[in-house]
């Protein structure tokens, strides 16, 4: 059996998720931004309140801010033996409003499944019957990648309320680098991983992501490599179903269009899949959006890599994606309200409360 598989339909993913964890001898790690009280998330929980009965080790960590599930949602998984964690609840504004604006943003948008050290499954994949439509991009990796991904499991685990205070280092597999971002305004750790893979594009960049609001140093190394020949194709959601994000996008489309930059629109449903993939030889994938708030604020975990077998099932995902897309319509673009470039410009302004 193959160890690298790569999925993108949900109707596929929870499935094969469920499948694992029903098999579950030892312990069950879910670590996920969003966990909803709806029929998927309460799916997931009755296999889990399953194989917490029969003595398998259960752990679940979710984000406050990105889940309706509430703690009262798991008692029976918790009376059956499971622990469950939310990560950063809420602070209200009205004391403290910049350091709560600043403890707010900093979500755990990590997506973690681990099952008894043998499969784990890594990705855009969230526990909610919102996303059953979307394109997604989840990887599940069978073989000993699973131990180490449980040591940065149990540290987020540890420390859920405090990551600000101790680091933990990104680490290597093989031929993988775990890139394990945390926020910080100054270090940046994915975006500079993601702006040196940039930089060093001979031949091809391919970009895939649901939220494109990228840094000035993001978009001047696009276009730099854009003049020096290299092939760039961005694809993006025709509807992010966040509004505010596709307002803002319209300051950087344009831009980029103008300097031989190819973007591309994803018609069909949501596109959440987040993908770059350098010269057909390596590849970034995971969590983190090309966005500043992936960027600066959110707790993320991402494979950097070059492997083969990889690479080619990525560029298949990345071909079926664009079969699925439409050209950028500059024209149309162009022809956008004068309210909406101003909206555009405003939200840039004050992108750290949002």
């Amino acid at each position: 059996m193959k160890e690298y598989k790569v999925m993108s339909e949900p109707s596929i993913i929870y499935p094969e998720m469920l499948k694992d964890i029903a098999k579950a001898k030892k312990y069950i790690y879910l670590e996920t931004y969003k966990f909803d009280n709806d029929v998927i998330g309460t799916r997931f929980k009755e296999e889990l309140i399953k194989k917490a009965k029969e003595g398998v080790e259960i752990k679940v960590l979710f984000d406050a801010f990105g889940s309706n599930a509430k703690l009262e949602f798991f008692n029976d998984l918790i009376k059956a033996g499971g622990e469950v964690k939310i990560f950063k609840k809420l602070k209200s504004f009205f004391f403290g409003f910049r350091k709560n604006i600043k403890i707010n943003n900093e979500r755990n948008h990590r997506k973690l499944l681990l099952i008894d050290d043998s499969i784990s499954y890594l990705g855009s994949m969230n526990i909610t019957l919102t996303g059953i439509i979307n394109r997604e991009l989840v990887l599940r990796v069978r073989g000993d990648i699973t131990a180490k991904l449980v040591d940065s499991f149990l540290h987020t685990w540890g420390r859920y309320g405090k990551l600000n205070k101790k680091r933990f280092k990104s680490m290597l597999h093989k031929n993988l680098e775990i890139i394990q971002d945390f926020p910080s305004i100054y270090s940046r750790i994915t975006e500079s991983k993601f702006k040196k893979l940039i930089n060093s594009a001979k031949k091809s960049i391919m970009i895939e992501t649901p939220y494109f609001i990228p840094s000035e140093r993001i978009v001047k190394s696009l276009i730099k490599k854009a003049k020096k020949g290299v092939n760039i194709s961005i694809i993006i959601p025709e509807d992010s179903e966040v509004k505010l994000v596709d307002i803002v996008i319209g300051r950087y489309l344009g831009r980029l269009y103008k300097n031989n930059i190819n973007i591309y629109v994803y018609k069909r449903s949501l596109l959440h899949a987040k993908l770059l993939i350098i010269d057909e030889k390596f590849f970034m994938f995971g969590t983190s959006n090309v966005d500043y708030r992936s960027f600066m604020y959110q707790f993320d975990i991402n494979f950097l890599g070059k492997d083969k077998e990889l690479i080619k099932q990525f560029k298949k995902h990345f071909g079926e994606t664009l079969i699925k897309s439409v050209p950028f319509d500059y024209q149309k673009w162009r022809s956008r309200s004068s309210f909406n470039k101003i909206l555009e410009h405003l939200i840039l302004r004050i992108k750290e409360y949002l």
